[in-house]
């Protein structure tokens, strides 16, 4: 069988997706694209890509290209994937799939017409934790749900970690959409639909200076985007969520997921899965099964995880008889549906339905 061939639109984020690919059998990663010209041409000399693009309208146009990737800012996304799909390619996107739910659910119709595979990069789904935790809320370990507690601490101020579009709300910047999109991802996995939310944002440090992207010094910037946010998520199996996430708390002790039900709890920290269930004496650690398992050479669990997300994605293309589901576009206009109703939410101080 023949290599898909992948191009890759946008080489910030994009980077991690070339290493991804390269774990993934039967693909070869052919084209690359990003405006920075310095950038795309190192990267495809470095990997012996044969070619490389500032322009994404040139690679989506290579005939040999039947996969596109696309991990630009999210205030261009849409305009890439829109045109990948035109051309009939089959595409994997970054998150948000839209900057809002009109967008993305414009890209998913798009996609069904033209029937070709599409998926939203939510690799988090495949992290050990998360994935184990998965099949034992299938398997009832919880019972009947009570509440789950979503928490994230960031040393920093987002905007002085994440300049630019990153923390430019117009530009589909802040902690809501770039980190929050993944966690509700994973909520909406676990326990399914969200029939109502409530919520509040905020952006506590709205000037912040940071370094210089080029040359010496310093530079003064307006952050627009949320920089934390709380909301609660009204469940429809019943039961909430509590998801609260803030920067510049001056120490980082990272994330985590507890979910508490009538006959048992299950917390994700630190990467791994502590469990405890009517008759245990303690909450103690739940190893992930093997074949969860990801790569350790080089260690980064999201590279390896993404790399579990392309396999599918590679497997649908080729229709492999037991090719396993993965995020698609669907999801995509799920999570964005949510965001739209928290942000309704924030503005509106009330519960607002999804």
């Amino acid at each position: 069988m023949k290599p898909v061939r992948v191009g890759i639109v946008g080489l910030g984020w994009g980077q991690l997706q070339l290493e991804a690919f390269r774990r993934v059998r039967g693909v070869e990663v052919a084209a690359l694209c990003d405006r920075d010209a310095a950038r795309v041409h190192e990267l495809a000399q470095r990997y012996k890509i044969a070619h490389a693009f500032t322009d994404a309208r040139e690679l989506i146009a290579q005939r040999d290209v039947q996969l596109v990737s696309i991990a630009t800012p999210p205030d261009t996304q849409s305009e890439v994937t829109r045109a990948a799909l035109d051309a009939g390619k089959h595409v994997i996107c970054e998150k948000p799939l839209g900057l809002d739910a009109a967008e993305a659910r414009a890209l998913c119709e798009l996609a069904r017409e033209q029937s070709v595979v599409h998926a939203v990069d939510f690799e988090m789904r495949y992290l050990p934790a998360i994935a184990y935790a998965k099949e034992l809320i299938d398997e009832e370990y919880l019972g009947a749900l009570n509440r789950v507690d979503v928490t994230m601490t960031l040393e920093q101020p987002w905007g002085r970690e994440h300049g630019n579009w990153a923390a430019d709300d117009a530009r589909g910047g802040g902690i809501l959409m770039e980190l929050g999109l993944h966690f509700f991802d994973i909520l909406r996995w676990w326990f399914g639909d969200v029939v109502a939310v409530m919520a509040e944002r905020q952006t506590h440090f709205a000037t912040i200076r940071r370094a210089k992207e080029k040359g010496d010094g310093v530079e003064t910037h307006t952050v627009t985007g949320d920089d934390a946010f709380w909301c609660v998520l009204r469940l429809a199996r019943g039961g909430h969520a509590l998801v609260n996430f803030i920067s510049g708390a001056r120490y980082d002790p990272g994330w985590t997921i507890g979910a508490y039900g009538a006959t048992g709890s299950l917390v994700v920290q630190g990467g791994g899965l502590l469990g405890m269930r009517d008759g245990d004496r303690e909450l103690a650690i739940l190893p992930a099964p093997k074949r969860l398992e990801l790569g350790d050479n080089p260690r980064d669990p999201l590279m390896w995880s993404m790399t579990k997300l392309f396999e599918r994605v590679v497997a649908k293309i080729n229709a492999t008889p037991d090719a396993k589901p993965f995020p698609d576009f669907r999801a995509g206009v799920e999570a964005a549906q949510l965001v739209h109703a928290i942000r309704h939410a924030a503005q509106e101080h009330k519960w607002v339905d999804v």
